[in-house]
C-alpha cells in the first residue's frame, strides 16, 4: 500500500459516521465512496457533507442490510436501483454501479448494472469520476480511470 493510500484510508476513517459505517459494510458487496466526497477528501477538506456510495451489487438490498445493521431505515428507489439510508445522524445514498442509456434527449435513463470503471466513465466531470474503496483491504484505494486527480491539481 502506498503512502498516499494510507493517508487516504485515514482520511476516510475520520469522516463523520465512518466509525459506524465501515464495520457495517463487512461481508457485503464491494462498496466505494464516490463523487464530491472523494474530491473533497483529496483537497484535504476535513469532512464531506454528502456521502454517496456506489455498490458492485444490488444497492437496494445493501441499503436494507445496512439500515438493519445500523438501526436505521432505508428508502428504496426501484427505478434507478438506489437507496437512501438514515441511521441517526448518519445519512448516505447508495447506487448500484451502472451504465445508463437514453432513448431520446431529456428522457429518463434506462439503468443496468455495470463495472465500477463503466460507472465512473459515465460521470459528468473527471473530478467526479473517482472512487475510494470502503471494503476490507480495499479501504483507501483510489480509483481514477479518467485522470481526475491531475485535473483537480490543475
Amino acid at each position: 500500500m502506498t503512502r498516499h493510500e494510507v493517508d487516504l484510508r485515514e482520511r476516510v476513517r475520520r469522516l463523520p459516521g465512518m466509525e459506524r459505517l465501515l464495520p457495517a459494510l463487512e461481508g457485503l458487496p464491494p462498496t466505494y465512496l464516490v463523487g464530491g466526497a472523494v474530491r473533497d477528501l483529496l483537497r484535504g477538506a476535513a469532512d464531506a457533507v454528502d456521502l454517496d456510495l456506489a455498490v458492485e451489487g444490488d444497492a437496494r438490498s445493501v441499503g436494507r442490510a445496512l439500515a438493519d445493521r445500523l438501526g436505521g431505515v432505508a428508502r428504496e428507489h426501484e427505478r434507478f436501483g438506489t437507496a437512501t439510508v438514515r441511521a441517526g445522524e448518519l445519512v448516505f445514498d447508495l447506487a448500484t454501479t451502472r451504465r445508463e442509456t437514453y432513448h431520446e434527449p431529456g428522457a429518463l435513463p434506462r439503468v443496468e448494472a455495470a463495472s465500477l470503471d463503466e460507472d465512473l466513465g459515465r460521470r459528468d466531470f473527471t473530478i467526479n469520476a473517482m472512487a475510494v474503496g470502503l471494503s476490507g483491504d480495499d479501504l483507501g484505494h483510489l480509483y481514477d480511470p479518467c485522470g481526475g486527480v491531475a485535473d483537480l491539481e490543475e
